[in-house]
């Protein structure tokens, strides 16, 4: 059985794009360690890149180039930001000169050797990017495609998508339906599911570790966003400090609270900053924001109180992702964000592990339909304005599925019909299609 893990949909890195950032960041990296391993880095005299379809029409306002030279420069997603996309893409740009791996210089011109192919695509493949290392002579040492297929996940076009294979997991489940029977059997709340799966590939102490670094750059994140000034790329002016402002002086509900903190991260995101992918970096508010409202209500116990609620919001986002919800627009980004914090935070509050599902579910159930088709490509509009909203209906779904006895669950049912309305929307409603706010994007 395909096994999702918590990391995989809790990931810090970058802005403001898991499949545009992340991913064009981590293909440059697996180039560059594919040719360490082969013996070639030795030969390589230059670089070449093409990015193909989305990433040729958006990259530009998605900082691709940025991420894919410090990639080939040896930086790691999870310890970089926008100052580390900049700098890299500075000093390369001023010299003409690149550290491949972070060691050896080659020459390498950003306006010649990363080409934006708006005049074709790959079949199958909106995110795509063709990188080649050539020797003295100009021929061609390596040369490898790669397909950003979302969730900073990349895959090589030539290679078959390979099931990730769970080795003896102790609990093993393919539908809510299953997860529930699961742990009650095991007599365990979720995140003790999701703790005991995870102990199979590391520590549990390496678990906590991690799981609190991702709470604190979360909450750093919100910090961040709302304390910053300078205005968006692009010219937006970011709203998340006025808005706490306003809200200190007023009776604000904790919804609107959690609104402001999910829009701060957003806007974090599309400048470029450090977030927790949750489960993308474009719907990193949901998640951060109902942790930022809970930390700062005090609660004791708050380091043990963030891990379940990590662990939580990462199976029942692991969980929508085993069940093949993924690809299908804002519904399968934010729509996830929302009920992963939603599961998160009713877990914190006492839930069971069907209420906890159920908060999920509502949550989830109002994004049905949502396209992803950003205005010029940005992860800014709608982007962050569904970021908000998602994080206030998932506070409102943890209390209502709170207030549910014995409720029936129907997350199964809300994602399969959210996977069928994606493939109906996939070739017309979503980024780079041939309509939606997207068909203006100018370098298309």
């Amino acid at each position: 059985m395909a096994h999702v893990s918590v990391f995989d949909v809790l990931r810090p890195g970058p802005g403001p794009s898991s499949a545009q950032t992340i991913g064009p960041f981590e293909a440059a990296r697996r180039f560059t360690h594919a040719l360490a391993a082969d013996g070639l880095v030795g030969n390589t005299v230059r670089v070449h890149v093409e990015l193909y379809g989305a990433l040729a029409c958006n990259g530009r306002a998605n900082r691709t180039a940025e991420a894919i030279i410090a990639g080939l420069a040896g930086h790691r997603p999870e310890a970089a930001d926008a100052g580390t996309l900049d700098l890299a893409y500075a000093t390369v740009g001023g010299a003409n000169r690149l550290p491949l791996g972070g060691k050896r210089q080659i020459g390498f011109d950003v306006d010649r050797d990363i080409a934006w192919r708006v005049d074709r695509a790959l079949p199958g493949a909106s995110n795509a990017l063709r990188l080649i290392a050539r020797d003295s002579s100009g021929g061609i040492l390596a040369e490898r495609y790669f397909l950003s297929i979302g969730d900073g996940e990349v895959v090589e076009a030539a290679e078959a998508r390979l099931a990730r294979e769970a080795p003896r997991l102790p609990y093993l489940y393919t539908n809510a339906r299953a997860l529930l029977d699961v742990a009650a059997v095991a007599g365990k709340h979720l995140a003790g599911i999701g703790l005991a799966n995870e102990a199979v590939f590391r520590s549990p102490g390496d678990i906590r570790r991690d799981l609190a670094a991702r709470g604190d750059l979360m909450l750093r994140s919100v910090v961040r966003g709302l304390s910053a000034v300078a205005e968006l790329p692009g010219g937006t002016l970011r709203r998340a400090p006025a808005q706490a402002e306003a809200l200190r002086g007023s009776p604000a509900s904790p919804a609107q609270w959690c609104a402001v903190y999910a829009q701060a991260v957003a806007e974090e995101n599309a400048a470029g900053g450090a977030v927790v992918a949750a489960p993308t970096q474009g719907a990193a508010g949901p998640v951060a924001a109902l942790l930022a409202h809970w930390r700062n209500a005090g609660p004791l116990e708050a380091d043990e109180g963030t891990l379940d609620y990590l662990l939580t919001a990462g199976v029942v986002g692991g969980l929508l992702r085993t069940l093949g919800l993924r690809q299908a627009g804002c519904q399968g980004v934010v729509g996830v964000a929302s009920a992963m914090a939603a599961a998160g935070y009713a877990a914190l509050l006492g839930a069971t592990n069907a209420q906890v599902l159920l908060a999920a579910e509502l949550a989830l159930a109002p994004h049905l339909g949502q396209a992803c088709d950003p205005t010029d490509g940005r992860t800014q509009k709608p982007c962050i304005a569904r970021n908000a909203a998602a994080a206030a209906q998932a506070h409102v779904a943890a209390h209502t599925a709170l207030a549910r006895q014995n409720p029936v669950v129907g997350l199964d049912n809300v994602a399969l019909a959210m996977i069928e309305s994606a493939r109906s929307m996939a070739t017309r409603y979503k980024d780079a299609s041939p309509a939606g706010a997207a068909l203006n994007v100018t370098e298309c």
